[in-house]
């Protein structure tokens, strides 16, 4: 370790510029895959904050949610054994101030039909409720100017709600998600709130249906699987992040080897000294794992500085599973490189090394 740290200290620049090689690499592979895993998580999170289990569709939908019609006796078939189940609408809308038509605040979005007293709701009804003709937004909508206590109206209609409070990652397809009741829900998909149609039933634990029901029940994650684009978007940022790191990480094997080949040389002068192999080797396996940390958690830094700054333009999420197993790639890689290295300075003749 002495020795490594003493050849980094005594050339900065040259193993600067390596560090900052290795840091542009990693700060790569770390802010793509925090996009990747944002844009993936921003079609997910609407449905991954109700913390269920499975979710009840009419078998006609297809299981597009938006197509499935359920009411109150569909309700009333489904059986959960100690779980907890709850009613969605869902149908998409777009929306902008109604209070200052000279700003273009249009934006697409889903509503989620809520109970207040379920479990699917967020935190924020407990504090604000929910009465007619009021809604909670995803607090991305700050990022166009709105404000709690803003109206905003409905596009094509002439619904006009009121924001009466924010909740974080409230998302769905890629789109906000404005929480209302359900009788607000209906007046905005069937333009009366006198019905007692719903689209879906969510569960916790596991539903039971009546044998002439024409229900299907879906687990969570088949009903994320088949959200359109889903599955081709995930297994497109997959295949292209897996690729990406094992190629830079692979790179950055070589990088280290042909560092240690080109001091040849000065090994060999270290054992016709009559350093130890051991010695040799221990120091550049430390160089390696030094020159990896350092420019590692350069690039950690400037990916989670890029997130904060750019967390409201783009899809940015932190997956801290991601970043370790970025990481362990990065120092395997290299240290392989390092032994390989070692490998080929072992067999160094001393004589031939200082010609």
């Amino acid at each position: 370790m002495f020795l490594a740290w003493k050849e980094i200290r005594h050339s900065k620049a040259k193993f600067g510029l390596i560090i900052s090689v290795v840091a542009l690499v990693s700060y790569l592979v770390y802010f793509l895959t925090s996009l990747a895993y944002g844009l993936a998580s921003s079609y997910t999170n609407g449905v991954t904050k109700w913390k269920a289990d499975e979710i009840v569709l009419t078998v006609d939908s297809n299981n597009n949610v938006m197509m499935s019609f359920m009411n109150n006796e569909d309700y009333d078939s489904i059986d959960v054994q100690d779980g907890k189940r709850a009613k969605l609408g869902l149908f998409p809308a777009v929306i902008k101030d109604a209070d200052d038509d000279t700003k273009d605040t249009r934006e697409e979005i889903y509503v989620f039909g809520i109970e207040e007293n379920s479990f699917i709701a967020p935190k924020e009804v407990i504090t604000s409720g929910l009465e007619d003709n009021e809604i909670i937004a995803d607090s991305g909508l700050k990022e166009l100017g709105y404000a709690v206590d803003d109206n905003v109206r409905v596009a094509g209609t002439s619904l006009t709600w009121k924001i009466v409070a924010f909740t974080e990652k409230a998302t769905y397809q890629t789109a906000p998600i404005l929480y209302a009741n359900l009788a607000t829900w209906r007046e905005l998909r069937y333009g009366s709130s006198s019905s007692d149609s719903f689209s879906a039933v969510v569960v916790q634990g596991t539903a039971t249906l009546s044998s002439d029901t024409p229900l299907q029940v879906y687990s969570i994650s088949e009903f994320i699987s088949n959200l359109p684009g889903y599955n081709a978007q995930v297994a497109t940022f997959s295949i292209m992040i897996g690729f990406l790191i094992v190629i830079v990480a692979f790179v950055l094997g070589i990088f280290i080897y042909v560092l240690t080949i080109q001091k040849t040389s000065m090994f060999g002068v270290m054992k016709a000294q009559g350093i130890s192999n051991l010695f040799i080797g221990n120091s550049v396996v430390a160089q390696t794992i030094i020159i990896t940390g350092i420019g590692v958690a350069i690039g950690l830094i400037l990916t989670l500085i890029s997130g904060y700054f750019l967390g409201g333009f783009v899809p940015f999420a932190i997956n801290p599973l991601f970043y370790i197993g970025i990481t362990i790639a990065f120092f395997l890689f290299s240290i392989l490189g390092g032994l390989f290295s070692v490998r080929a300075v072992l067999k160094i003749d001393p004589l031939k090394a200082i010609g």
